[in-house]
């Protein structure tokens, strides 16, 4: 008697268990995870504008104030812990991943294919580098979809109050604008592919069409008006905003043009191996909108047979039974993800946390494909998995595998996870999920919680990753010498969190000097132009050691510049450079250097410098921190 055999892949309860399995592994480390330096620059806008400080002349950012604005009155509401603006963030993203499921449910998705997408975002976004999680461009995901779930809607139940629906949805896409304005290409996007259907549905629809265009515009202008009205009576518009539009986003945004090869390089490595799946998806998405058929009036007009695209391909790789609503959201899902990956990659930098929204959205368009795609992942996983936890005990089968996971074939002694497809997923690394316990301890000390986050931060050797334990040691040395309140400079990109943990006002309104310096050589001269009023009256200044390595290929030369000091009196590293001992900071007397990971006293990669006198030789244009 032959035996059915039963696809893993076609099994719901499989995704089920998975998903249930990896949130209960990967959460609690999600969730005591340390911020990113970028919330570390948001928090302080936030409390800046909390207590009456003006945005942009107080903080410097390059970006429009919405995110600010959602992270005040979170702020407001929850406080500065890092745990809670963690549980905010999962909200958003258990929010953003139920309207991609009711998107791809829409679509045409088994319930399989559904669970399957799921188990994707649950491998992928908790166990993510900490750079990827609390972003703008996840966030703003929220109201996108909220946005398009509406007008789909419309299309299949169409409103008594058409127009009021249509500033509604204008709303939605204006308050993704006030976060980020390629918003704008994405509601352009999905309005052109939907235009002409929701019109068709209205016995008047060039009159439906009118008010659908007019409300759409009239909420987005209504919103983005009550915006630049705070701004101007705030005192926030004229200059420090418009300064903003007229010279550092042009000049920001050049700077992302400028940056486009390495992108290139990048684009298939954001999140290994699940980036692969664009060179898919992109095929995918065209043929979605070609089957949804946009261009006719009536979804009655396609008729109940397969689509353009279903009576071409055969049925194993298209799926058929989708009707022609489930069709028309299938390619407004693939107009949106379209759109989406395109500003990503040619119009904004090259930050991994700006695919991250993208990457969500494709998962939902696979399932509304009724395809298990994440499936062939996890199986790639779990090899790579089992190879790197024997290897972990058998160092000759572990540098083979760094040779394999490197791109030149050379072993890089970074974690692969990071750019690489020979992939160790945290999951599978023991000594990564032995601090799973630790996750569950409430009412730490500061100490204990900076001893976490310096164990359990995916970015170990960034140098804009902060290192907890030296900086709590940094902050204690200042508090002993009695800094305050703009008396103190944090030079470079993770030392500014000092003004968060000791509650001070900045004594440079810059936090990522390394970011905005670099931008352009007309931005570089505006930082030094505020550095020298801001250094006559602080007196402190904190360097990162870590920034003086970025750049360098010679694993030993980079070691040098973070090594020992010259003796007792000179704490600067007997390998650093003399060209980098004549730049500020490092060319201000050194009074006090952290303790290192390793325990070895003044040996930190953070110092603290005495200011007086006249800055000196000025830093070069340095490179960006991506």
């Amino acid at each position: 008697m032959p035996v059915k055999l039963s696809c893993p892949w076609r099994s719901v309860w499989l995704p089920r268990i998975i998903t249930a399995v990896v949130l209960f592994a990967g959460l609690p480390i999600y969730l005591r995870m340390p911020l990113w330096c970028d919330l570390s620059l948001y928090d302080l806008a936030a409390r800046n504008i909390l207590t009456g400080g003006v945005h942009y002349r107080d903080v410097f950012d390059t970006n429009l104030p919405g995110f600010v604005w959602v992270l005040a009155g979170i702020r407001a509401v929850l406080g500065y812990g890092a745990f809670s603006l963690r549980c905010v963030d999962l909200a958003i993203v258990t929010g953003i991943v139920l309207l991609i499921d009711h998107l791809a449910k829409r679509g045409g998705a088994s319930l399989v294919a559904r669970w399957w997408a799921i188990v994707g975002v649950s491998l992928l976004y908790p166990f993510a580098v900490e750079m990827a999680h609390c972003q703008r461009d996840t966030w703003m995901a929220l109201p996108i979809l909220l946005a398009v779930v509406l007008r789909l809607r419309r299309l299949e139940k169409p409103s008594t109050q058409p127009f009021l629906m249509a500033v509604l949805e204008g709303l939605l896409w204006a308050s993704a604008v006030w976060i980020k304005p390629h918003v704008v290409l994405m509601a352009a996007g999905v309005w052109l592919i939907t235009a002409r259907r929701l019109a068709a549905v209205s016995p008047s629809p060039w009159r439906a069409f009118a008010a659908d265009l007019f409300g759409n515009l009239l909420g987005g202008l209504a919103l983005g008006a009550a915006g630049v009205y705070h701004l101007v009576e705030s005192g926030t518009w004229d200059p420090h905003f418009r300064l903003i539009l007229e010279k550092w986003a042009p000049e920001y945004a050049a700077l992302g043009r400028r940056e486009l090869d390495d992108r290139v390089d990048l684009e298939l490595h954001w999140f290994p191996p699940w980036s692969l799946w664009l060179t898919l998806t992109l095929p995918l998405a065209l043929l979605s909108i070609l089957d949804a058929v946009p261009w006719r009036g009536s979804s009655a007009a396609t008729g109940p047979e397969p689509g353009q695209v279903g009576r071409r391909l055969p049925a194993w790789l298209w799926d058929r039974e989708a009707g022609p609503n489930a069709r028309f959201v299938r390619g407004t899902m693939a107009t949106l993800w379209l759109v989406w990956a395109f500003q990503a990659f040619y119009i904004q930098r090259g930050f991994m946390y700006v695919h991250m929204a993208e990457t969500l959205i494709m998962f939902g368009l696979w399932a509304a494909h009724r395809w298990a795609m994440p499936f062939i992942v996890v199986v790639w996983l779990t090899v790579c998995g089992v190879a790197w936890v024997i290897a972990d005990s058998s160092p000759t089968l572990h540098a083979t595998l760094m040779r394999v996971a490197a791109h030149d074939g050379h072993s890089t002694g970074e974690d692969p996870d990071k750019e690489h497809y020979l992939v160790r997923h945290p999951l599978a690394d023991p000594v990564r999920m032995g601090y799973w316990w630790d996750c569950w301890e409430i009412n730490k000390s500061d100490h204990d919680r900076y001893v976490l986050w310096d164990h359990i931060k995916r970015y170990q050797d960034h140098e804009a990753s902060p290192g907890w334990v030296e900086l709590e040691e940094v902050a204690d040395e200042l508090r002993k010498r009695g800094v305050g309140d703009r008396e103190l400079i944090a030079w470079h990109d993770s030392p500014h969190v000092l003004y968060l943990t000791m509650n001070l006002q900045p004594g440079l309104r810059y936090m990522h000097t390394n970011t905005a310096m670099g931008i352009s050589p007309e931005a570089y001269m505006r930082v030094l132009g505020d550095l020298f009023p801001c250094a006559g009256k602080a007196k402190y200044a904190v360097s990162d050691l870590g920034w003086a390595g970025l750049g360098q290929d010679d694993p030993n030369v980079k070691a040098a510049m973070l090594g020992p000091p010259v003796s007792k009196d000179d704490l600067l590293p007997a390998g650093l450079s003399l060209d980098h001992k004549q730049l500020f900071p490092f060319n201000k007397p050194a009074v006090f250097r952290s303790t290192d990971r390793n325990g070895n006293p003044k040996c930190g990669r953070y110092i603290i410098h005495e200011l007086s006198g006249p800055l000196g030789d000025l830093p070069p244009l340095p490179r960006g921190k991506g």
